[in-house]
């Protein structure tokens, strides 16, 4: 899967705000699947799209600290 976080040139950074969140993975209909305190340093867009909850298939939304992040294509 894929998240859809990076900055596009124009785009608003919304990730520097909620770095040092917790990063949340839910279903799309908002069956929390993964939850994990922020790394040293906080969560950066490499961070954010290395995490690949298992056994999911249809995709899901990002969220660090109830913020959202973003979201992913299966």
């Amino acid at each position: 899967m894929y998240y859809f976080t990076d900055q596009r040139p124009g785009e608003s950074d919304i990730l520097t705000a909620v770095k040092n969140g917790k990063l949340t993975i839910t279903t799309f209909d908002g069956e929390v699947i993964f939850s994990q305190d922020a790394p040293p340093g906080g969560w950066t867009h490499e961070l954010v799209v290395q995490v690949q909850p298992e056994g999911q298939r249809w995709g899901a939304e990002a969220y660090l600290d109830h913020q959202w992040i973003g979201s992913t294509e299966a």
